[in-house]
């Protein structure tokens, strides 16, 4: 065994020590937490179950509930319902750094963006569809939206557009 090789697996042995008795220090530790004091909340609506499809275009059979029987729809609507365009999902919402003093007496309203997104998920544009009244609080969700990235479903390489409804509040922050 030439002494480069003993020396290497000699540190990788001491690594392995190191990181065993670390997480038996660090588990002890941490053994009477009881997890976080509020209750956490976790909200997700799912998309409508036509609103992805794969890149040949076909949609995915929605999935079938034994025991249920669904009434027959007639063939002609469902050929004239155009497919629903894709939501709008955030996957990446970095936190915009804000002074409070800016925006004391903007904290309530709700406000409706027309979002554009490419292919990668990134905002290129974000508008006001549906204005909260108060132009701060409409910068702001603006600026906000600016910075973050959205889920784009297969079907959609060079991006999309949808509209995204927020909601702000004094409580939320």
């Amino acid at each position: 065994m030439t002494p480069r090789l003993r020396v290497t697996s000699l540190l990788s042995v001491l690594a392995l020590l190191i990181g065993v008795l670390g997480t038996q220090w660090l588990s002890g530790r941490t053994n009477e937490w009881a997890g976080p004091k509020h209750a956490v909340r976790a909200v997700h609506v799912a998309p409508a179950p036509n609103a992805y499809r794969d890149p040949a275009g076909r949609a995915h059979a929605p999935p079938r509930v034994m025991g249920v029987q669904r009434p027959q729809a007639s063939s002609d609507a469902a050929a004239a319902t155009p497919p629903s365009p894709p939501e709008l999902v955030p996957v990446s919402m970095p936190a915009l750094p804000s002074r409070y003093a800016d925006l004391q007496g903007h904290l309530d309203g709700s406000v409706v963006l027309a979002v554009r997104v490419d292919g990668a998920g990134r905002v290129l544009d974000a508008a006001v569809a549906r204005s909260s009244g108060d132009a701060v609080l409409d910068a702001h969700a603006r600026a906000v939206v600016a910075g973050w990235r959205f889920a784009v479903p297969p079907g959609y390489p060079q991006g999309f557009s949808g509209e995204l409804p927020m909601r702000f509040g004094a409580a939320d922050r």
